[in-house]
């Protein structure tokens, strides 16, 4: 039998860290709201002897104002703790070496921060998705994940990209679409992370993967079930593409099978 085993390398974030990140997101917006709650108790409700009945009617209201407070509040809070997390080892472009089991050289530095700003987001991230705001999801993908997003960008229920994405007006993303601006390539011991560029008008189909360093031009329409590879173009003169990897189609052939 062979001495030598292959060392296997995980990803873990310490206890501590995950402790202070779920505690503290999640408590310090509450606290707040919970004080907004408590003022409008106290300095309206008693103070005029509003009744019951109509403080029946308005607590609904209060209480969806205070969701939103909470949502508003938490991406700001998120937001700053990230921004202290840049400033020690600030996002990068690249294609670097996966470094796991050495914190303090520069690419392990920058990897354990990655994993860290990956981990903050998604809390808030899930919440707006599932909250009666959804549109709030464009606001934490610009505050936390220090990425560009344009007017009227509608995610629906897909796999957004955390970090690096720039999204050019009026994109549409249909439901079970991926965007990923990273990629661990294994195999060479190398990360990438590259920005996916959509242009104005582009429209994502279902079952879409669009991977690190993807461009689109202005009115890109890329239809269901196609693989939009590392560092993916289009063709000139093109805007309709489907297939594994994505290729031109011609709307006149989807219309002959149809």
């Amino acid at each position: 039998m062979e001495n030598n085993e292959k060392k296997q390398q995980t990803v873990e974030l310490p206890a501590l860290d995950f402790f202070k990140i779920n505690f503290l997101s999640f408590l310090v917006p509450l606290y707040v709201c919970l004080g907004l709650f408590l003022l409008f108790e106290y300095c309206f409700i008693i103070p005029f002897s509003i009744p019951l009945i109509i403080h029946l009617l308005i607590l609904p209201g209060l209480f969806l104002f205070l969701y939103y407070a909470y949502l508003i509040i938490l991406i700001e809070f998120t937001a700053f703790w990230a921004r202290k997390w840049n400033k020690k080892a600030p996002p990068l472009q690249g294609v670097f070496k996966r470094v796991l089991d050495d914190a303090n050289s520069e690419e392990g530095r920058m990897i354990k921060y990655y994993h860290k700003r990956g981990f903050i987001i998604k809390y808030p991230m899930w919440l707006t998705a599932k909250s009666p705001f959804p549109w709030l999801i464009n606001r934490t993908l610009r505050r936390i994940g220090h990425n560009k997003i344009g007017k009227n960008v509608i995610y629906c229920d897909c796999y957004v990209g955390l970090e690096f994405t720039d999204l050019g007006d009026n994109v549409f993303i249909y439901p079970t679409t991926g965007l990923s601006s990273h990629a661990v390539n294994t195999i060479f011991g190398k990360i990438s992370m590259l920005e996916i560029k959509l242009g104005k008008n582009s429209t994502l189909y279902p079952g879409i993967i669009a991977g690190p360093g993807v461009l689109t031009t202005e009115n890109y329409v890329i239809f269901p079930n196609t693989v939009l590879h590392k560092n993916w173009r289009g063709k000139q003169g093109k805007r309709y593409y489907q297939g594994s990897p994505g290729r031109p189609i011609e709307i006149s052939h989807l219309k002959k099978e149809n």
